[in-house]
């Protein structure tokens, strides 16, 4: 049953259009497009589930159009925006800035964690009780969720623009810049930066293999 809190508060899924050759590319190195394509689109539908099974509406920002997009977000419930802004970093900070708009608790989450479940983003959301925002660190350096319950961190699209994605040091650049925004405007709001449990990306065939192995992907 969802609670009163759910409507003041949802899961964006950032996305990209499911195209051979354009998504896991590191994944396809070594297994070719075909199969990287494929474990994409069972990453992707993995995700949504865990987003709507979680008890909270679900937005899937789109890297831009797409219509195989539209249709796997129709077929679980979830509505569709198109990502805004020239690089990630904007891209997120916009979209968690629009989201804000109407809702009082934001997730942001990608598709790349075979990890995650619905518990995750409730324990997400949980810690948006206490703190102004809420990071799920990767094994990686990088981070497979951010959060936010304030609205005034996103008012500067530019925030995350230092932020190096897709390194090693991609959650310590973002706490930075969260930490630089957190201390200048809301120093009287008693903002905090809460922390996850740490959960891994597939991105490699060593990846895919551990998933495997793990019962997270047939």
């Amino acid at each position: 049953m969802v609670d009163s809190a759910c409507m003041s508060a949802v899961v964006a899924v950032f996305a990209r259009p499911p195209l051979a050759g354009q998504v896991k590319t590191r994944l396809a190195a070594t297994l070719g497009d075909a199969m990287a394509l494929d474990v994409y689109r069972r990453l992707l539908a993995m995700t949504l589930k865990s987003a709507t099974d979680s008890g909270y509406p679900c937005v899937l920002f789109a890297a831009a159009p797409s219509a195989e997009l539209s249709a796997m977000a129709a077929s679980y419930g979830v509505s569709v925006r198109v990502q805004q802004g020239s690089g990630l970093g904007e891209r997120m900070v916009r979209a968690i800035a629009d989201l804000h708009r109407q809702y009082q608790r934001v997730l942001l989450i990608g598709s790349d964690c075979p990890a995650l479940a619905p518990q995750h983003l409730q324990q997400g959301f949980a810690a948006l009780q206490d703190a102004a925002v809420v990071l799920g660190p990767a094994e990686d350096g990088g981070y497979w969720l951010i959060g936010s319950a304030e609205p005034e961190c996103w008012h500067d699209y530019h925030l995350l623009d230092p932020v190096r994605f897709g390194g090693h040091e991609a959650l310590a650049m973002t706490l930075c810049c969260l930490k630089a925004c957190t201390q200048s405007r809301l120093q009287y709001h008693g903002a905090s930066i809460a922390m996850l449990a740490a959960l891994w990306d597939l991105d490699t065939e060593a990846d895919y293999h551990r998933a495997v192995s793990a019962g997270l992907l047939s």
